[in-house]
Formats: structure tokens, sequence, C-alpha cells
């Protein structure tokens, strides 16, 4: 007898509706799964014919054959479990074809009969809900994130013999009761604020014009000048995330198995990788590609500290997700893109002992200085928004507590508002995320910010990139201060974020 059943399996963060078609005939006792599977998939028939043992159901001596269709994608992942078994038990004549229709199955089968929780299941069930199918049964585990999607029916079941009840009486009498969205993860209330940093006021201003239009920051200083403790306080000043794009980072972070609790994210994630990543980790890849920092830092911030300990190579990976904003990973069965719009903030020491300029603690030579700047290529300065020196603390006497990332944050969003406005139905979010032709179009500075522009660019030689990157970061200093035309004050501000880096280097190595 020959049975169908609904799933889904994605590629990259993109899901697609997968039919499991099983059919049981005579000949030589056997069950064999086939539609392009990875290994785990595959091992689905071992713990389906022991599951259902365990559960007291007898497979008949017959030949067993389950394909995954379209079977010329490659499917991955412990998923397919429990809709091969239902579909088993359909061919089996336990039970009925009418009962499974309009229904998409999915979970991983434990040895014993429990469902297990499995990845992916939030971009699945979305397109099963696009699709307009009317109902859904997952793992218990995954419920609450499956829930999120209003759509479409969702039951969670914490093993096989509760499905089997649930589609042959009703899933009340089995004890399945529809999920309920669970309230989208803010990750717990962020203790660290802005008001607990004294000083450092133009670090700061660098900090919320960096948020409000989503520009890369680098901030360079000695070590204890409060670089990371700024860096790791931003998320207290961005943007919540909007319904849209929460489902866009929590599809990514369901795919890799890391939403918690089936809570949906809320607030914009904050990556810190340590400088001994590889390029796997911090883009993405492996057998079965996932992805990486760049992607889990999706509409969030991906803060690098000590970028110059990095491997070069590793860095120079950054170049085609910070300007195209996505990922691609090429394997033999085929290429799987990842989203990667992200904040970079990237850490520095001026030099290797990192006390330069301060001369009575310096103790890097030139050449020194040089070679350790040279760890960061010049593509990926050039990619950089603001460059900002961060100066020593000073710790002699008391000073005020500073601004409350609350204050700093209902600044941002005036400005945001002010951007969302003038962007209308484009798409653009934040002035970081414009490209060339959006700049020309939304950042006209009047005639005295244009000169100053133009001497900059001559002054400091900059690429096209970079002249660019300055219009963007002056129209965010506007919308900061309420204005619509960019003006004077706006672009020196923006100006001297964008070479400060280089004012700094050159003031005892040279170019660099």
């Amino acid at each position: 007898m020959f049975s169908t059943i609904l799933s889904g399996a994605f590629y990259g963060i993109d899901s697609y509706l997968v039919q499991v078609e099983v059919d049981v005939a005579q000949g030589l006792p056997c069950m064999e799964m086939i539609g392009c599977l990875s290994r785990e998939a595959g091992e689905a028939k071992q713990r389906i014919r022991v599951a259902l043992k365990n559960t007291g159901i007898k497979i008949p001596p017959a030949r067993i054959t389950i394909n995954l269709s379209p079977a010329d994608r490659h499917k991955s992942g412990t998923a397919f479990d429990l809709p091969a078994a239902i579909g088993l038990l359909v061919s089996m004549g336990v039970l009925k074809t009418e009962w499974t229709e309009g229904i998409l199955f999915a979970g991983e089968l434990g040895l014993n009969g429990e469902l297990k929780g499995v990845k992916g299941i939030l971009p699945v069930v979305k397109t099963a809900a696009e699709t307009g199918v009317p109902a859904c049964i997952v793992p218990k585990e995954n419920s609450g994130e499956a829930a999120v999607i209003s759509a479409i029916k969702v039951y969670g079941a914490t093993h096989i013999s509760q499905v089997i009840l649930a589609l042959q009486k009703s899933p009340e009498e089995a004890g399945l009761e529809l999920a309920k969205g669970r309230k989208r993860d803010e990750g717990g209330k962020t203790e660290a604020d802005f008001s607990e940093i004294a000083g450092q006021e133009t670090v700061k201003r660098a900090a919320e014009i960096a948020a409000a239009g989503f520009h890369h920051m680098l901030l360079i200083g000695p070590p204890g000048s409060g670089k990371t403790m700024i860096a790791r306080r931003l998320p207290s000043i961005l943007p919540s995330l909007s319904e849209e794009e929460s489902l866009e980072v929590s599809a990514i972070y369901s795919v890799c198995g890391r939403l918690k609790e089936g809570h949906i994210l809320e607030k914009r994630p904050f990556l810190a990788p340590h400088h001994t990543a590889t390029g796997a980790s911090l883009i993405g890849g492996g057998r079965v590609p996932m992805p990486g920092a760049v992607s889990l830092a999706h509409r969030g911030v991906l803060f690098l500290d000590e970028l110059p300990e990095f491997n070069r190579n590793v860095l120079d990976m950054l170049r085609q997700p910070l300007e195209d904003k996505r990922v691609q990973i090429a394997r033999t069965y085929g290429t799987i893109e990842y989203p990667s719009d992200f904040m970079l903030i990237g850490a520095m020491n001026p030099c290797p002992c990192g006390h330069y300029p301060d001369e009575r603690r310096c103790v890097c030579s030139e050449n020194d200085i040089r070679k350790y700047v040279g760890r960061i290529s010049g593509p990926i300065l050039d990619r950089i928004d603001l460059c900002v020196e961060v100066p020593a603390m000073d710790i002699s006497g008391e000073k005020k507590r500073g601004e409350s990332s609350a204050l700093i944050r209902e600044r941002i969003m005036r400005a945001r508002r002010m951007a969302q406005k003038r962007f209308g139905q484009t798409g653009i979010r934040f002035n970081g995320e414009m490209n060339g032709v959006e700049t020309q179009r939304f950042c006209i500075p009047d005639r005295e910010a244009n000169k100053q522009l133009q001497q900059a660019v001559k002054a400091f030689s900059l690429s096209f990139r970079a002249y660019h990157k300055i219009l963007r970061t002056a129209r965010t200093i506007a919308d900061l201060a309420g204005e619509e035309k960019i003006g004077a004050g706006h672009m020196n501000e923006a100006i001297y974020y964008r070479t400060g880096a280089a004012s700094y280097w050159q003031r005892g190595v040279g170019d660099v």
C-alpha cells in the first residue's frame, strides 16, 4: 500500500515542503530510504523500526520503500523520522489516509518512541502556513517556536503514541493542546548601562551615531580605556527588532537550534567571537553548512575585540559580508546563502604593548607598530564608517555618572523615526544600509558642507566608498540633531570620525 505524508526541510534559512512517500509491498523484507539524504536523515529507518517496536506496533516482513520528494534536493536533519513513521502506519493500515491530510509532521524519534526537538522548525512551519497548510504536529520542545506563526494550528507531542491517538480519535483525547506563541525573548534585561561609564564623551557620542545609523565602528585605545565596556553596552541603545526582523533573525537561530525554550528574539543579537575564531566559525561552513557569527549577528552587532589578533585571512573574509550583506557557501550539492547584515564594532590597541603614543610607557618600535597595524588590511579599514580614538581613562578624582542608555536610546529612536519617514517604502531601515545611488538621493549636503567634504577627500586621499560613508554618517548626525539638511557642523563631525584612525597612526608612524 502507498501513502504520502507532508513534511518540510530547510536549505540555508529557506524552507520547502517535502512529500514523504511510503510504499509497503511484497518482497524481500527490508526498509530503504531514498531521496538525496544526509547520513543522519538516512538513519531514520533504524530509529523508526525500533521506536514502533517499543510502542507495541509490529512491522510486517515486507519490502518498505520511503522516498523524500523532491528527490533532487539535498536533505539533512532528523525531522523526517515522525512523518516517515506516520506514513508507514498509513501504508500498514493502522491509520487512515484522510486522517493525515492537511497536516505537516516533523520530529525526531527516540528508540522508545519519544519525540525530540529538531532544528529549523520555524522556517518550515512558516512556509507551510504560507502555502495554506492548516495544521502541524511537532515535538513539544518546538511547539512554542512554531506557534509564533499564527496562520497555522500547532500541536506539540511528546510521544508517537500520542500522535497516533490524536489521529485516530482527537487531539483533545490524546492530550494534545494547541500551542500558544511564546513572547519574544528579550535576552534578559541588560544590566550594562551607559550611565556606568564616566567620561569618554566623544566615544559615547560616536557609539550613539553608530547605533542610530547602523554604522561600522573601530575603537582604538590603550588597555583599560573602556573600549569593550562601550561596545558591550551598544545593545542597550539599539532599537528593538521589528516583528519582520525578529522572524528573520529567529529563523537563523532556529536552523542552528539556538532558540532558547522556543522564544523568538526581540533584542538585536550581539556576537563577540574570540580572536582565535576560524573562517568557518566566523563566516559559516561545515560538511552541512551552518551559519557563522556574521549570520548569527544579522540585524545586530558583531564585536571583534583585539582586532589585529585575528588571523588576517579570516578578517579578509568579512569583505563580502560587509559589502553584500549576505554570505554564500558553495558545496558540491549546491550553494547556500545566509543573510549577514550586521553592524561591525572593532576594538584594538594602538600598538603591541598598547601604550602608543605615550613615549614614557610605549616600548614598541616604529616597525613593530607598522606590522601590528598592517594585520588589518586596507579594504577592511575602508569599510569602517567611524574610527574613534579612545584616550586612557583619568581615574583621578570623582566623575559624574554619564547619561543613561534610556536617554540615549530615546534620541536614537527620534532619529530613526525621522529616517523612516524620509525613506518611506524603499525598504531601507537605517542610514548605514543605503547604497551609492540612495546615498546620492537622500544625503544632500549644503554648499559649505560639500566644500568641506571635497577638501577632506583630497587631504586624506579617500576612496569613493569612504566618500559615501562620510555622507551617510553626516546624514545620521543631522537626524540626531533633528535637521533635514546636512550642514557644515554635521559634515565636520562625520569627517572627524571617519579620519580618526588615520590621524592617530600618522602622528608617529606616517602613512600606514
